[in-house]
């Protein structure tokens, strides 16, 4: 019984969060007003997601310390309520002046400045755009260098993450949900995924406050866009103190975190130490077997493999 009663007051929570929201005071002008009810009453909003770095650094990949030369904890951990009516007049009221994210929510003028960028989410503001691309950069290549066969037949013409390495895959997911998000396929990467993944690998300075707000535009430029950064939106909403009181929010549940879960649905389980593709050999069995037959090759075969050691390695470079 008490199951029971617990799911009926749960549902009548959400019946309650999911009225339409009264713009009566919050946008003034009637053009603006026609626009909000046109194209963002009804706009979806990206689910939001969330690492738990510590998880990750226990279980000992390797991706953390590109986060952290990017300057990326704080946002990729970014957790918080979300107030879904507030959000869409962010966006329904945002705009580009001067290089500067502007909006007006609730009477309050709202301007993405550099304080804004660095005291919320720690960016550091320097580097370069990286998602457009860099010069004389060969996206296949680049995601080649992402997978864990790249010799296997496949379709180039598509970037699919089933294939790439343990860490590359997350970092890709990553951007997908995070980083870049938005509402498509998150096991196929964009043009802007596999560059952010070379400036992640190439330890190349990124201009993330670039990346977000160029992304941000998209939720105003492209009519069926569904709009991201819903908890970073608030907790800009919260820098500049509009008023909370009264109006509809949610806090995102246990499927916003990036964890064990994620990973199991990869394709990985954790085997001893680490955590491993299912259909990846047992390491040590070949690296013992490598062991034991190079003191059994002949001189010839010796030779053979140090040559082609030398080629692969200049390869490389």
């Amino acid at each position: 019984m008490a199951s029971s009663s617990s799911s009926r007051k749960r549902i009548k929570r959400m019946t309650t969060k999911q009225r339409d929201p009264n713009i009566d005071g919050w946008i003034s002008d009637p053009e603006a007003q026609e626009n909000f009810n046109g194209s963002f009453r009804s706009r979806k909003i990206i689910n939001h997601k969330h690492f738990e770095l510590p998880f990750f650094r226990n279980h000992g990949f390797a991706f953390l310390k590109l986060l952290s030369s990017q300057h990326l904890e704080t946002f990729v951990q970014l957790t918080g309520d979300i107030y879904p009516d507030l959000v869409r007049v962010f966006y329904a009221n945002l705009a580009c002046e001067e290089d500067l994210l502007t909006s007006r929510v609730k009477g309050v003028n709202i301007v993405l400045t550099l304080d804004v960028w660095t005291s919320i989410i720690v960016f550091r503001i320097a580097g370069i755009p990286a998602h457009r691309g860099f010069p004389g950069a060969n996206r296949l290549d680049i995601y080649q260098g992402c997978l864990r066969d790249p010799t296997t037949k496949r379709d180039y013409s598509i970037f699919l993450a089933g294939g790439m390495k343990k860490d590359e895959r997350v970092l890709a997911f990553l951007t997908a949900w995070i980083l870049v998000p938005r509402n498509g396929n998150h096991a196929q990467l964009t043009t802007e995924d596999v560059f952010l993944l070379h400036a992640f690998k190439s330890n190349v300075l990124v201009d993330w406050s670039e990346v977000v707000s160029n992304t941000m535009q998209k939720a105003i430029k492209l009519p069926n866009y569904p709009m991201p950064y819903a908890v970073f939106v608030c907790k800009v909403l919260e820098h500049y103190k509009v008023n909370f009181s009264g109006k509809a929010s949610y806090t995102p549940n246990h499927t916003s975190l990036i964890g064990a879960n994620v990973l199991h649905h990869m394709g990985m389980s954790f085997q001893g130490t680490t955590w491993r593709f299912k259909d990846e050999p047992d390491e040590d069995p070949v690296d013992a077997a490598d062991a034991s037959s190079s003191a059994t090759r002949t001189h010839y075969e010796q030779e053979m493999l140090r040559m082609v050691t030398a080629l692969f390695d200049q390869h490389q470079t």
